[in-house]
């Protein structure tokens, strides 16, 4: 997102970035467990995408049309697992974000748009409607910042910097990542349509691995 055109017409070799081999698919916060998809996951992920279509499908497109049946969520999550063979072409990781205690499927979250010119990713979430207002949003998005910046000898993906992107209409998103105190970076205006309120503006924020503390998992000068 963000690309300018010569940038993808003549993309720079750059930093060179390479995924960690193996993928380290899977981390935990004190109440969440965060981890790719398995087959097993189909029927609670498919149930759980149903359940909160209405609620996802302004921000999320890919709620209208996915995950209609159990069939097409597990071929889904089998070409996730078909990617996470292939470190070379990687771009991507779809997690499940789990609660600890029962296991319960309640969103995702996860990387995505990997660049490895610039060893950078978007992030990105969601929660079950009838999981919202617990904090869990925020304790998953600030885990997976975590782990996208940790190096990768500790565990993380090993990238220099995570970007967000979200609009001016979604304020829930938007009063979430401003809580993470990184840094606002993208004010596109009318250059985000969303079904049912038009033309909205994008906003972006980023963060680099030196400005991050990926034991606490917050920004280092919010610390204070």
């Amino acid at each position: 997102m963000t690309h300018c055109a010569s940038e993808n017409l003549y993309p720079a070799d750059g930093l060179g970035w390479a995924a960690p081999d193996p993928l380290p698919l899977r981390f935990e916060t004190d109440r969440l467990l965060i981890r790719s998809f398995i087959a097993d996951d189909a029927i609670q992920l498919q149930r759980k995408v149903d359940e909160s279509r209405d609620h996802l499908s302004p921000w999320l497109p890919w709620c209208k049309t996915g995950h209609l049946d159990v069939e097409s969520t597990l071929h889904e999550i089998m070409t996730w697992i078909m990617e996470f063979r292939k470190p070379d072409s990687f771009s991507r990781a779809v997690l499940g974000v789990f609660l600890k205690d029962t296991q319960e499927l309640i969103g995702g979250t996860g990387i995505h748009d990997v660049r490895k010119a610039t060893a950078s990713c978007e992030t990105g979430y969601w929660i079950s409607k009838d999981h919202t207002r617990n904090g869990y949003t925020e304790e998953a998005c600030r885990a997976t910042i975590s782990w996208a910046l940790r190096d990768q000898s500790a565990g993380g993906m090993g990238l220099n910097r995570v970007r967000i992107y979200t609009n001016d209409r979604n304020i829930p998103s938007t009063k979430l990542i401003e809580k993470l105190g990184i840094q606002s970076e993208v004010c596109q205006r009318e250059d985000f349509y969303v079904d049912g309120y038009g033309l909205t503006t994008r906003l972006g924020w980023g963060v680099l691995a030196r400005e991050w503390d990926c034991k606490n998992h917050c920004a280092i000068h919010a610390q204070g």
